[in-house]
């Protein structure tokens, strides 16, 4: 064989190597991409005002569906429907409804809303303590200030009390009662849409801050209030 045919051959060879290699990792890409499609997570699209204006209508998020250690604070897709999440299982993602809330109140905690204050009792503050929400937009404050109301009311254990962060506009814990773990599909990890949009959802400890004088004037108010009332707290 000539110098030249081997010259030849040997770019052959190698542009042959170079082809398998980039087609080996193109596809290595995709089949990666679809595991973590089919097995982690699923995209979840927002419906509605109740997370506004953190999450607003339309957006495109996805749904870590593995991770089931559940923090307080996490944003969490929960089923709609109980019956639906006691028997769900692989395919019950493609026709289920959820709910897109915040996990406040955690397993064995007590929590208390007065107005726009949420009261967790816990260990470290079984004497109550104010729950510090920066992400409430102040005009939503305001309206839960003039009329959100809810007893100190015990989370059963293995069980998250869930809120909308448009607190005046959202169907949740006041009414539905505290979330059991199995009706936690997942934690939302990612807002992909719009592109302006593009977001890693982050976990931050909370900060309490101490009961005050106002804070108890304001139970008294809200106690006299709705005094002789039964409070319509359900379970869904």
């Amino acid at each position: 064989m000539s110098q030249t045919n081997q010259e030849t051959a040997s770019q052959n060879i190698e542009s042959y190597q170079k082809f398998n290699f980039w087609s080996l990792l193109f596809w290595s890409f995709i089949i990666i991409i679809l595991a973590l499609k089919l097995i982690v997570f699923q995209q979840v699209t927002v419906v509605g005002d109740s997370m506004s204006p953190n999450y607003q209508n339309g957006e495109l998020l996805l749904v870590d569906q593995i991770n089931n250690t559940y923090q307080r604070g996490n944003v969490v897709a929960v089923y709609e429907d109980e019956t639906v999440s006691v028997n769900a299982n692989y395919f019950t993602r493609y026709y289920a409804t959820f709910f897109l809330k915040r996990i406040i109140g955690l397993p064995g905690e007590e929590i208390e809303i007065l107005g726009s204050k949420v009261i967790i009792y816990n260990s470290q503050n079984p004497n109550g303590a104010v729950l510090d929400e920066p992400y409430i937009p102040d005009n939503v404050k305001a309206s839960e200030d003039r009329e959100g109301y809810l007893p100190r009311t015990p989370i059963p254990e293995g069980e998250y009390f869930v809120l909308g962060d448009n607190r005046s506009n959202s169907t949740d814990s006041r009414v539905r009662g505290s979330f059991p773990a199995y009706s936690v599909f997942g934690i939302v990890s990612m807002r992909f849409w719009p592109l302006s949009e593009v977001a890693i959802s982050t976990h931050d400890d909370y900060t309490f801050s101490p009961l005050t004088s106002e804070v108890e004037s304001t139970r008294i108010q809200f106690e006299d209030r709705n005094k002789g009332q039964v409070n319509q707290f359900f379970r869904y």
